[in-house]
C-alpha cells in the first residue's frame, strides 16, 4: 500500500493509516441517521453521542459547533417565577453537581444570560465570514452542497435528473462541481481546477484537505464533526444510507459527504484571493488548546444545574403520584367478564382519553400497547441499531405487509399473533368486544407525511396494521391453532380495528360490519362510550393552562414512559404526558416481553423524546425551522426552509410553540418499569445501546418494586437508589 498524505504535513505510512482513519470514522459515527419522509420515524439526533455522558455530550457539541443542550437562561427564569422550578429543585441539582447549595450561589446562576462557547472549533468558511461579512460564505458552501444533494437523492420530483445519480456520491459531486457556475457569482475562480486536483478517492481527498489546512491531529475528530454539523441535515440523511436503510446504499456514505464538505473548505482556502484568509486561519488554529477540553465552564455548569433542576421539578411530582400507587396493592380484576376491552397504541395524548373512558364506563378495561407498527415486520425502523435480536416479533420476510399476509406461513402468523397478545398482557379474560386502536391525525398542506403526527410510526404502519392484527385474531383457524398451544380466545370474542384521532379525541371503528349480526349492542355501547369519553377528554384539554391548539402539537408535553399494570396508574392524572404500556411481569416468565419493551417501545419513546428536546434547545441545527416556509426536496427526501439551506429533519417551531407559549418542555424521558430488578439488569447487561442511554444519563430509568413498595432510580454506576 502506498503512503498517503498525512494530515498536518508529511506522509501517512501504511502502519499509521488505520489510526488516522479511526479519527475520521469516529467523527462520522457521531452523526445520527434520518429517514426520508415516506418512512419517517422519530430520530434521536444525539444517537452518535450516546457513549458520552449527557453533560459531556453537551460540552462536545458546544466545543465543536456552538450547540447547546440547554434552553436560554431566560427560560429557566420564567420557570422559577411561575413556581415550576422551586428553590428545593435548584438546591438538589447543585448538590448533585458538587456545588454549594446556598441561596447566594443559586442566585448567581441567573445573574446573566450566559456567554458564547469558549474557543468553538473554527471552519475555514466561518473564519472567512468573519473577515468578509459582506458575503455569506458559510451559507454559500451549505447551499451548493444542498442543491447538489437534493438532485442526487431525488426520488422522482426533478424534471431533469442529475446525470451522475448512478455514480458514487463523491464522484457525482466532482462531476457537478466542475460544471457549477455559481462560485463565480461570489468571486471564486479556478474552482473546476481545484476540484480536478483533489484525489478521486474520498478518504485520500480528506487527507489532502486536512494536510493543506494543517489541522492539528488532536483536533481531527472534532474538525470533521464540525464540518458535518455544518450540513447536519444532509449528513443525517446520508448516515441513513450508511446503515443500509436507503435504496442508494453503496453509492453514498457519510465519509463521501465529509470529503465533499472538506473539499469546500479547501476551495475557499485556495480560491479566495489575498493573504487575509490564510493569516486569519493560522491565527484561529494557533488559538486552539493542545487537545480538546472537557472542562465545564462556569456558564456550562450553570446551564447543567438549571436543566437538572427543571427536570427534577417534573420528576418530583410524578414520583410522588406513582409511589402512592406502588404502595397500594394491585386490585384484582372485577368479577365477571369486562363488557369491552380497548387496546390503545401507546401515545401520551391517549392517557387523557383512557382516563375519561374509564370514568364514563368503570367496567371497561383499557390497555396500552406499543406494537401495531411492529406488524411491518423486518421494516421496523430502529432495527439496524439494535445490538441484539428482536424478541417480540418473529423473523418474517422483509416484503411482508398487510396486503400479502395470506402468503405468510401459518407458523409465522401464529407466532406474530401470540406475540401481540403476550405483549399486551392479554392472554385470558377476553371481553366480547376487543378494540385494537392505533393513532393518527389528519393533516393538510403538510409535507411531513409521517411526522410529527406519526413520529415513531412509519406511514406503512397505522390502522392498516391494527386491521391486520384484528383479521388474524378473528380467524377461526388461527384461534384453533392457538388453543392447541394453550392460548384460548372465546368464540364470541370479536376484535375490531380502530383509529384514535389525537387531534380531535375521537375514535373511528373499521371493518365492524362483520360483527353487526352478533355484536350489534356491543358496538352501539362501545360507540356511545367512546363518544362520551371524547367529549370529556376535549373538555379537560380545553381547561388546561396551555392547551394544545393544533394536531401538529400532538406529542408535545410527553415526559414519561410507564410499563406496568394499569392498576398502578389508574386514577392518576398524568396530564397526557406519559406513554402507557401495559405490562405484567408475572405473566412474563422468561422476561421475553420485558426485553421487547426495553429494546423497542422504550427506545422509540426515547428517540422521540430526544427529537423534541433537540428541536427545542437548538432548532436552528436540529429543528425544522418555520413550517410555513417548507419546500419539499426530491419527492419525499425531506424539506428545506425556503428555497435553500440545509435539509431540515427536526420539528418545526409550530410543533413546539403556539404563538404565546411553549407547548413542550425539553427534558429527558422518565421511564418507570414494574419488574424485578434482576430482569431489568439482565436487559441492560445484554444490550449495549440500551445500557448506554441509561448509564450515561440520556434517560432516567426507575424500577417500580411491588414487593418492596418503593421506587428506585438506576444510578449511572449500576446501583439502584430508592427515591420513594
Amino acid at each position: 500500500m502506498a503512503d498517503r498524505p498525512r494530515p498536518g504535513g508529511g506522509a501517512v505510512t501504511t502502519r499509521e493509516w488505520p489510526a488516522w482513519w479511526a479519527a475520521v470514522r469516529d467523527a462520522c459515527g457521531r452523526l445520527a441517521p434520518a429517514w426520508t419522509l415516506d418512512a419517517s420515524v422519530a430520530v434521536n439526533p444525539y444517537f452518535g453521542l450516546r457513549h458520552l455522558d449527557f453533560e459531556a455530550a453537551g460540552l462536545t457539541l458546544a466545543r465543536v459547533a456552538g450547540s447547546t443542550l440547554a434552553m436560554p437562561r431566560r427560560y429557566y427564569r420564567e420557570q422559577i417565577a411561575s413556581g415550576r422550578i422551586t428553590r428545593g429543585d435548584i438546591a438538589e441539582a447543585l448538590r448533585a453537581h458538587g456545588l454549594p447549595s446556598d441561596k447566594d450561589y443559586a442566585a448567581s446562576l441567573l445573574a446573566h444570560d450566559g456567554a458564547p462557547p469558549v474557543q468553538r472549533l473554527p471552519l475555514v468558511s466561518h473564519v472567512l465570514q468573519r473577515i468578509d461579512p459582506g458575503t455569506p460564505w458559510a451559507a454559500f458552501c451549505v447551499e451548493r452542497i444542498s442543491q447538489f444533494a437534493a438532485a442526487y437523492f431525488d426520488i422522482g420530483q426533478a424534471s431533469w435528473p442529475l446525470p451522475w445519480r448512478d455514480e458514487p456520491l463523491y464522484d457525482a459531486w466532482r462531476g457537478f462541481a466542475k460544471l457549477d457556475a455559481s462560485p463565480r457569482t461570489v468571486g471564486l475562480k479556478r474552482v473546476a481546477g481545484l476540484v480536478e486536483g483533489l484525489p478521486r478517492a474520498p478518504l485520500a481527498s480528506i487527507a489532502v484537505v486536512l494536510k493543506a489546512l494543517a489541522v492539528p491531529e488532536a483536533h481531527i475528530v472534532d474538525y470533521c464533526h464540525a464540518a458535518l454539523l455544518d450540513i447536519s441535515g444532509w449528513a443525517a440523511r446520508v448516515q441513513d444510507t450508511r446503515q443500509g436503510c436507503g435504496a442508494d446504499r453503496g453509492h453514498a456514505d457519510i465519509e463521501q459527504l465529509l470529503a465533499i464538505r472538506l473539499a469546500w473548505e479547501f476551495i475557499l482556502f485556495r480560491a479566495v484571493p489575498g493573504p487575509r484568509l490564510e493569516s486569519a486561519w493560522r491565527t484561529a488554529l494557533s488559538s486552539l488548546p493542545p487537545a480538546p477540553s472537557m472542562r465545564m465552564t462556569p456558564d456550562a455548569q450553570a446551564d447543567a444545574v438549571l436543566q437538572a433542576a427543571f427536570e427534577l421539578g417534573y420528576r418530583r411530582r410524578i414520583v410522588a403520584d406513582l409511589a402512592a400507587c406502588v404502595e397500594t396493592p394491585v386490585h384484582k380484576a372485577p368479577q365477571g367478564r369486562a363488557p369491552l376491552q380497548a387496546v390503545f397504541c401507546a401515545h401520551n395524548r391517549v392517557e387523557v382519553f383512557r382516563r375519561a373512558m374509564e370514568t364514563v364506563a368503570p367496567a371497561v378495561q383499557t390497555l396500552g400497547f406499543s406494537g401495531f407498527c411492529g406488524l411491518a415486520f423486518a421494516r421496523a425502523p430502529f432495527d439496524p441499531f439494535m445490538d441484539g435480536p428482536r424478541y417480540a416479533w418473529p423473523p418474517l420476510p422483509p416484503s411482508a405487509c398487510a396486503a400479502d399476509r395470506d402468503e405468510l406461513s401459518d407458523i409465522a402468523v401464529d407466532q406474530a399473533a401470540t406475540a401481540i397478545l403476550r405483549t399486551m398482557s392479554l392472554t385470558d379474560g377476553f371481553a366480547r368486544l376487543v378494540l385494537l386502536i392505533d393513532h393518527g391525525a389528519p393533516f393538510a398542506h403538510k409535507p411531513h407525511g409521517a411526522t410529527p403526527a406519526r413520529a415513531g410510526v412509519a406511514p406503512w404502519a397505522g390502522e392498516t396494521d391494527a386491521r391486520t392484527a384484528a383479521a388474524w385474531l378473528n380467524d377461526p383457524a388461527l384461534r384453533a391453532r392457538l388453543a392447541r398451544s394453550g392460548l384460548t380466545i372465546p368464540a364470541d370474542t370479536g376484535f375490531v380495528a380502530a383509529r384514535y384521532d389525537s387531534a380531535r379525541d375521537e375514535v373511528a371503528l373499521f371493518d365492524a360490519t362483520s360483527w353487526e349480526a352478533t355484536h350489534a349492542q356491543d358496538l352501539r355501547d362501545a360507540r356511545a362510550i367512546l363518544e362520551e369519553a371524547g367529549a370529556r377528554a376535549r373538555e379537560e384539554r380545553a381547561q388546561a393552562s396551555v392547551p394544545p391548539v393544533a394536531a401538529g402539537l400532538e406529542f408535545a408535553g410527553h415526559a414519561a414512559f410507564i410499563a406496568a399494570p394499569r392498576a398502578r396508574t389508574k386514577g392518576v392524572v398524568l396530564d397526557g404526558r406519559a406513554f402507557l404500556h401495559d405490562y405484567d411481569w408475572r405473566r412474563d416468565e422468561d422476561f421475553r416481553v420485558l426485553r421487547h419493551i426495553m429494546t423497542a417501545p422504550m427506545m422509540a419513546a426515547h428517540w422521540m423524546n430526544m427529537r423534541y428536546y433537540a428541536s427545542m434547545v437548538d432548532n436552528k441545527r436540529f429543528g425544522g425551522g418555520n413550517k410555513a416556509l417548507h419546500n419539499m426536496v426530491g419527492g419525499c427526501v425531506g424539506v428545506l426552509e425556503g428555497g435553500g439551506g440545509d435539509l431540515r429533519n427536526g420539528l418545526p417551531i409550530q410543533s413546539l410553540f403556539d404563538g404565546g407559549h411553549w407547548v413542550h418542555e425539553p427534558m429527558r424521558l422518565n421511564v418507570f418499569v414494574e419488574a424485578p430488578r434482576a430482569g431489568i439488569d439482565e436487559v441492560l447487561a445484554r444490550h449495549e445501546i440500551v445500557r448506554d442511554v441509561v448509564e450515561h444519563g440520556w434517560l432516567f430509568l426507575f424500577q417500580m418494586d411491588s414487593e418492596a413498595s418503593g421506587l428506585f432510580l438506576r444510578a449511572r454506576d449500576g446501583r439502584w437508589e430508592q427515591v420513594s
